[in-house]
Protein backbone atom coordinates (compact mmCIF):
# COMPACT_ATOMS: atom_id res chain seq x y z
CA UNK A 1 0.00 0.00 0.00
CA UNK A 2 1.46 3.37 -0.92
CA UNK A 3 1.27 6.58 1.11
CA UNK A 4 -1.60 7.91 -1.01
CA UNK A 5 -3.84 4.95 -0.16
CA UNK A 6 -2.80 5.01 3.52
CA UNK A 7 -3.68 8.69 3.78
CA UNK A 8 -7.20 7.97 2.51
CA UNK A 9 -7.68 5.02 4.86
CA UNK A 10 -6.65 7.04 7.90
CA UNK A 11 -9.13 9.79 7.17
CA UNK A 12 -6.42 12.16 6.01
CA UNK A 13 -6.71 14.17 2.80
CA UNK A 14 -4.96 12.63 -0.20
CA UNK A 15 -1.36 13.59 -0.82
CA UNK A 16 -0.78 16.52 -3.16
CA UNK A 17 2.43 17.89 -4.51
CA UNK A 18 3.42 21.04 -2.58
CA UNK A 19 3.82 23.16 -5.72
CA UNK A 20 0.69 21.87 -7.47
CA UNK A 21 -1.79 24.49 -8.59
CA UNK A 22 -5.22 24.30 -6.91
CA UNK A 23 -7.90 22.68 -9.00
CA UNK A 24 -10.38 25.32 -10.16
CA UNK A 25 -14.02 24.38 -9.89
CA UNK A 26 -15.97 24.66 -13.13
CA UNK A 27 -18.63 27.35 -13.40
CA UNK A 28 -22.07 26.76 -14.84
CA UNK A 29 -22.60 27.68 -18.46
CA UNK A 30 -24.20 31.14 -18.76
CA UNK A 31 -26.20 30.33 -21.90
CA UNK A 32 -27.30 27.08 -20.24
CA UNK A 33 -28.71 28.93 -17.23
CA UNK A 34 -30.40 31.42 -19.54
CA UNK A 35 -31.87 28.56 -21.59
CA UNK A 36 -33.32 26.92 -18.48
CA UNK A 37 -34.86 30.15 -17.16
CA UNK A 38 -36.26 31.16 -20.55
CA UNK A 39 -37.89 27.78 -21.16
CA UNK A 40 -39.54 27.99 -17.72
CA UNK A 41 -40.94 31.40 -18.66
CA UNK A 42 -42.09 29.98 -22.02
CA UNK A 43 -43.86 27.09 -20.25
CA UNK A 44 -45.74 29.56 -18.05
CA UNK A 45 -46.60 31.56 -21.18
CA UNK A 46 -47.94 28.45 -22.92
CA UNK A 47 -50.08 27.57 -19.90
CA UNK A 48 -51.56 31.08 -19.63
CA UNK A 49 -52.18 31.33 -23.39
CA UNK A 50 -53.97 27.98 -23.50
CA UNK A 51 -56.07 29.03 -20.50
CA UNK A 52 -57.00 32.36 -22.15
CA UNK A 53 -57.90 30.75 -25.47
CA UNK A 54 -59.90 28.01 -23.75
CA UNK A 55 -61.83 30.55 -21.69
CA UNK A 56 -62.69 32.48 -24.86
CA UNK A 57 -63.76 29.37 -26.75
CA UNK A 58 -65.95 27.97 -23.97
CA UNK A 59 -68.25 30.99 -24.14
CA UNK A 60 -68.99 30.59 -27.87
CA UNK A 61 -68.89 26.83 -28.39
CA UNK A 62 -72.67 26.48 -28.81
CA UNK A 63 -72.76 28.70 -31.94
CA UNK A 64 -72.52 27.51 -35.56
CA UNK A 65 -69.00 27.18 -37.01
CA UNK A 66 -69.22 30.36 -39.13
CA UNK A 67 -70.25 32.43 -36.12
CA UNK A 68 -67.51 30.92 -33.94
CA UNK A 69 -64.72 32.32 -36.10
CA UNK A 70 -66.27 35.75 -36.18
CA UNK A 71 -67.02 35.78 -32.45
CA UNK A 72 -63.55 34.49 -31.58
CA UNK A 73 -61.85 37.36 -33.36
CA UNK A 74 -63.96 39.86 -31.43
CA UNK A 75 -62.91 38.57 -28.02
CA UNK A 76 -59.83 40.16 -26.55
CA UNK A 77 -58.98 37.06 -24.49
CA UNK A 78 -58.56 34.93 -27.58
CA UNK A 79 -56.42 37.50 -29.35
CA UNK A 80 -54.22 38.04 -26.29
CA UNK A 81 -53.92 34.27 -25.85
CA UNK A 82 -52.79 33.84 -29.44
CA UNK A 83 -50.26 36.68 -29.11
CA UNK A 84 -48.97 35.24 -25.81
CA UNK A 85 -48.55 31.84 -27.49
CA UNK A 86 -46.50 33.48 -30.26
CA UNK A 87 -44.26 35.20 -27.70
CA UNK A 88 -43.86 31.91 -25.83
CA UNK A 89 -42.93 30.17 -29.10
CA UNK A 90 -40.24 32.77 -29.81
CA UNK A 91 -38.89 32.38 -26.27
CA UNK A 92 -38.98 28.63 -26.78
CA UNK A 93 -36.77 28.86 -29.88
CA UNK A 94 -34.37 31.21 -28.08
CA UNK A 95 -34.11 28.72 -25.19
CA UNK A 96 -33.45 25.90 -27.65
CA UNK A 97 -30.62 27.83 -29.31
CA UNK A 98 -29.11 28.91 -25.98
CA UNK A 99 -29.23 25.31 -24.75
CA UNK A 100 -27.24 24.16 -27.78
CA UNK A 101 -24.73 26.99 -27.28
CA UNK A 102 -24.45 26.10 -23.58
CA UNK A 103 -23.58 22.52 -24.48
CA UNK A 104 -20.87 23.62 -26.89
CA UNK A 105 -18.98 25.82 -24.41
CA UNK A 106 -15.91 24.04 -23.07
CA UNK A 107 -14.72 23.96 -19.46
CA UNK A 108 -18.17 24.71 -18.03
CA UNK A 109 -20.75 22.65 -16.21
CA UNK A 110 -23.50 21.62 -18.58
CA UNK A 111 -26.34 20.75 -16.18
CA UNK A 112 -28.56 23.75 -16.94
CA UNK A 113 -27.81 23.53 -20.66
CA UNK A 114 -28.93 19.90 -20.67
CA UNK A 115 -32.05 20.73 -18.63
CA UNK A 116 -32.96 23.68 -20.87
CA UNK A 117 -32.32 21.72 -24.04
CA UNK A 118 -34.24 18.64 -22.90
CA UNK A 119 -37.24 20.70 -21.75
CA UNK A 120 -37.18 22.68 -25.00
CA UNK A 121 -36.90 19.56 -27.12
CA UNK A 122 -39.57 17.70 -25.18
CA UNK A 123 -42.05 20.54 -25.37
CA UNK A 124 -41.28 21.04 -29.07
CA UNK A 125 -42.08 17.38 -29.74
CA UNK A 126 -45.30 17.65 -27.70
CA UNK A 127 -46.35 20.78 -29.62
CA UNK A 128 -45.69 19.10 -32.96
CA UNK A 129 -47.82 16.12 -31.88
CA UNK A 130 -50.54 18.50 -30.61
CA UNK A 131 -50.67 20.43 -33.89
CA UNK A 132 -50.58 17.20 -35.92
CA UNK A 133 -53.52 15.81 -33.96
CA UNK A 134 -55.38 19.12 -34.27
CA UNK A 135 -55.06 19.09 -38.05
CA UNK A 136 -56.76 15.70 -38.38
Amino acid sequence: MNSFEQGNMNGMPPYREPNAAPVAELKHSGPGIASFIIILVAIVGYIFSIAMITAAVIGIVDQPIEAITESLMEQAGAILGILLMMVAAILHLVALILGIIGLLIKNRKKLFAILGLSLSGGILILLIILFALGSL
